[in-house]
């Protein structure tokens, strides 16, 4: 049973900004007779935490709520938290006064609450008396409906920003790589949301070397995209100073464990590539193994050892592999968003209809076409049929041109 339950007191709920934004005074500071009677006729209630205020899916005759101390969440009706915290001045359920309609999602008290209650019965017989009180309600409504599309179209709009900034980040121009690396790639990262967590990457390491990343980081969305930026970082700073993979990824593990509540991490596959004689070393870090076509033959799925993600548990120790390209070598990585895409019957694309696709390249296919290819073959499966992209997809496709004898291109 809810605890506290008293009369209001209107100078406690103006003292709250965003109250006197709604119920503003007028000129001469009197606060007008639908704003008094509206306010006047609610009652303060104490919420404990974990304690729901509204419940989704619940009726909603307790009416309208304005949070005077403490904080809550809004979740959805799995349970999924979808909204920043409630605070002082947030209205929660305001539509139920006047909407005869189930609530549309559940606000719980994280903290101990204290609320502003004004439930429709106590709404509908203040209102029977003085029928300005439908005016002002429709004029909180109309000012939390303003507000919220001006905070939506702000939020927009840095998420945009985001995504080109986080765009930025990765390679997009491919065609200095064959003069500077003897390599021709190609590379596309389509996030599930503004922003993802995914990201690629190839750049010289030493004369000599190319150093090729692909990696996953878990969850999606902004704090995704600002581990990734932080992963990113770390690899290429370390991958610069020359040192054995082995090293660089338990140095990078460590430096993502540190200040990590979250328990954020990242699966990863890093490779350097000797670039004259066509041997890729490499470790992989949980990630998905990739596809090689050695002399231009076909594809198959590299056989190799996966160890702990990046990120979780320090001081884990990674294993130094090795394969060899050869000549016209290719080596396509991708991140679970191609293989997890489903269906609206939800079946997945998975690894056998990957495996069709490669099988389907010319061997003299290009990196571009090869990742055109499944990429389409993708959106053919999930996206066209009606199905939502729900994980970010990410692909890099490397080919090598070297040659062991002679070094010629």
């Amino acid at each position: 049973m809810l605890k506290g339950v008293q009369k209001m007191d209107i100078d406690r709920l103006l003292a709250l900004k965003e109250v006197r934004e709604l119920f503003p005074a007028d000129e001469k500071g009197k606060l007008p007779e639908g704003s008094c009677l509206l306010l006047s006729a609610m009652e303060e209630l104490d919420f404990p935490p974990g304690r729901d205020i509204v419940t989704w899916g619940q009726a909603g005759e307790d009416g309208m709520y304005i949070l005077m101390e403490g904080s809550a969440q809004v979740l959805d009706c799995h349970g999924e938290e979808i909204n920043t915290l409630m605070g002082p001045g947030s209205i929660v359920g305001e539509m139920a006064l006047i909407r005869d309609e189930p609530r549309g999602a559940t606000v719980r008290a994280i903290t101990r609450v204290r609320a502003a209650r004004l439930s429709r019965v106590q709404f509908e017989e203040a209102a029977g008396s003085n029928r300005r009180l439908y005016g002002e309600l429709l004029n909180v409504v109309y000012k939390k409906t303003t507000s919220l599309v001006r905070e939506q179209a702000r939020l927009h709009s840095e998420l945009d920003i985001a995504a080109r900034i986080q765009t930025g980040l990765l390679r997009r121009d491919f065609g200095g790589l064959e003069e500077q690396l003897g390599l021709r790639a190609w590379a596309l990262m389509e996030p599930a949301k503004e922003v993802g967590g995914d990201f690629y990457d190839i750049f010289p390491a030493a004369p000599g070397k190319a150093c090729i990343v692909i990696a996953d980081v878990s969850g999606k969305g902004v704090p995704a995209a600002l581990f990734m930026t932080m992963a990113k970082t770390h690899i290429k700073n370390y991958a610069m100073l020359d040192m054995p993979l082995e090293e660089l990824a338990f140095r990078v593990n460590n430096r993502l464990c540190e200040d990590n509540p979250e328990e954020m991490f990242v699966t990863a596959f890093i490779g350097m590539l000797d670039t004259e004689q066509g041997i890729l070393t490499f470790v992989n870090a949980g990630h998905n193994h990739p596809y090689v076509s050695s002399e231009q033959g076909p594809f198959h799925q590299a056989a190799c050892h996966s160890d702990f993600v990046l990120g979780l548990w320090e001081d884990m120790k990674y294993r130094e592999q090795k394969m060899e390209l050869g000549k016209q070598g290719t080596i396509f990585l991708y991140t679970d968003g191609v293989t997890e895409a489903e269906n609206p019957e939800e079946e997945m694309f998975g690894e056998q209809r990957l495996k069709a696709v490669l099988d389907r390249c010319a061997p003299e296919e290009d990196p571009k076409g090869i990742i055109s290819r499944i990429s389409m073959a993708v959106k053919d499966f999930s996206v066209k049929k009606g199905a939502v992209q729900t994980d970010d997809i990410t692909m890099l496709c490397v080919r090598a041109l070297c040659r062991k004898e002679g070094n010629e291109r």
